[in-house]
């Protein structure tokens, strides 16, 4: 076969693939999802935002340090870095009826703040159409309300939104000791 019969060849196959291919769809048509890690904490379902969840993680080993608060389960050593151990379920007021090895720690970084979240549960990663989410968070408790930020609504189940970023804001955690 020549170089010019191989060349003919190859524009022919180009001109009878264009001739039968299909349109994609543009980017506008294509509908936008929403990520984020679910998780039971006081046998309420709550998601929080992907890009607020630095990493999850088992119950790391945690040293107890004398005066904080009663929310406060030590201080961690996760891969050279000390992290603040918090039970959320202590923090809202409850004690979690799981044995701790069961239960889960959402890790939270922003810039020095290093903080693991102690969960109940993971359900993993949820991701959620944009166009089902709602302002309203539904029936939450209302000491889960400073947190949330909305809910997404899927086949029925409604998935409040609890933010990390606002629950390490909160005054209770600029400082974890107690009042002296």
């Amino acid at each position: 076969m020549s170089e010019v019969n191989a060349y003919q060849a190859l524009v022919e196959l180009a001109t009878r693939g264009e001739t039968i291919s299909i349109d994609l769809p543009s980017l506008d048509d294509t509908p936008t999802h929403w990520a984020g890690l679910g998780f039971n904490l006081l046998g309420q379902r709550f998601v929080s935002p992907m890009d607020e969840v630095a990493e999850l993680m088992r119950m790391p080993q945690a040293t107890r340090v004398p005066g904080v608060k009663d929310f406060v389960v030590g201080v961690g050593n996760v891969r050279g870095r000390l992290m603040a151990i918090l039970d959320l379920d202590v923090y809202f007021g409850q004690a979690s009826n799981r044995p701790r090895a069961q239960r889960r720690v959402l890790a939270y970084e922003l810039e020095d703040r290093y903080m693991g979240f102690i969960i109940d549960e993971s359900l993993g990663m949820q991701h959620f159409p944009s166009d089902t989410f709602e302002e309203d968070a539904g029936e939450v408790a209302d000491m889960f309300m400073p947190f949330l930020r909305g809910s997404y609504r899927v086949a029925g189940i409604q998935w409040p939104v609890l933010s990390l970023e606002a629950l390490a804001q909160d005054p209770n955690f600029e400082t974890l000791a107690v009042a002296a």
